[in-house]
């Protein structure tokens, strides 16, 4: 097996999964979106309810929807912008240095040393891609992980909209 393609592909692979993770964040956006004007229509119907045990319940879920939802928009934060700090990827740089580097410094390096010290431009190359693969790697696990904890989240939000949803709606038969 070609060691460069090898190492190639899993870098390929990551700047691709960058992008699904970019893409990833729109949908559980769109439910938070649905979910908050959901809760502001319930709260509106929530004003006829005369039963003060069924609105100390109601209020119960409200707060626990707040916190559920607060800490989706928090993990969404941190898996699109890691919370206003970025995502420091790095990519390998500019085509011409990197070419310069191969053609002009390489050989010019090689000829002044002996042959065990030489260096080999595909070495470093695939130094670099591990290196840089491996940040990709570690920012990418860890932007998955909070997307998957913001969609958690999410589903408890949902959950306890409905829950909401059902005891106002019984109150209302």
């Amino acid at each position: 097996m070609d060691s460069y393609q090898f190492y190639k592909s899993i870098y390929d692979r990551e700047l691709n999964r960058r992008k699904e993770l970019d893409a990833a964040i729109n949908l559980p956006i769109t439910i938070l979106t649905i979910l908050v004007a959901a809760n502001s229509y319930l709260i509106s119907k929530t004003d006829a309810i005369h039963q003060k045990s069924i609105i100390l319940t109601s209020n119960i879920i409200l707060t626990l929807i707040t916190i559920s939802f607060l800490i989706s928009a928090f993990f969404l934060t941190r898996s699109y912008n890691n919370l206003f700090k970025g995502f420091g990827y790095i990519n390998l740089g500019l085509t011409k240095k990197i070419r310069e580097f191969e053609v002009i410094d390489i050989p010019k390096y090689n000829d002044q040393v002996e042959e065990k010290e030489k260096i080999n431009f595909e070495k470093i190359i695939i130094d670099k891609l591990t290196h840089l693969t491996d940040d990709h790697i570690i920012f990418n696990d860890k932007r998955s992980l909070d997307l998957y904890r913001a969609k958690t989240f999410i589903i408890i939000t949902l959950i306890l909209t409905g829950v909401k949803f059902l005891l106002i709606t019984l109150l209302k038969i």
